[in-house]
């Protein structure tokens, strides 16, 4: 198949670049929010730029996508490799009910 094929013929970055563009954008981002919790520290950075910057509906399509990727729930590995007040906002922004009526930015509330 043509990810076989790519993963055989690039390397480094480009390859990193052209396997990510044969992605959904919710596979994407739950691939870069697991990329940021695995190993050794937390990647908080992206954690606050993908959950913060994400609408609800975007938010619902990425965990769907997190737990058929990786047969895990988005919000357990974020309160795994979260704590205090940090994971408390990441936990609230995730599991905001989908018939919420908020801004498309969720991060943002007056």
């Amino acid at each position: 198949d043509l990810i076989s094929a790519l993963k055989g013929a690039l390397s480094g970055s480009l390859e990193a670049l052209m396997l990510g563009l044969m992605k959904s954008t919710a596979q994407y981002d739950a691939s870069e929010l697991k990329a940021s919790m695995k190993g050794l520290g937390t990647d908080e950075e992206t954690l606050i730029e993908l959950v913060c910057s994400r609408s609800n509906e975007e938010l619902a399509d990425i965990k769907k996508a997190y737990r058929e990727m990786f047969k895990k729930e988005l919000e357990k590995d974020i309160a795994g490799d979260t704590s205090g007040d940090f994971a408390k906002l990441l936990l609230a922004l995730v599991q905001v009910p989908q018939n919420q009526e908020w801004d498309s930015d969720p991060c943002v509330h007056e």
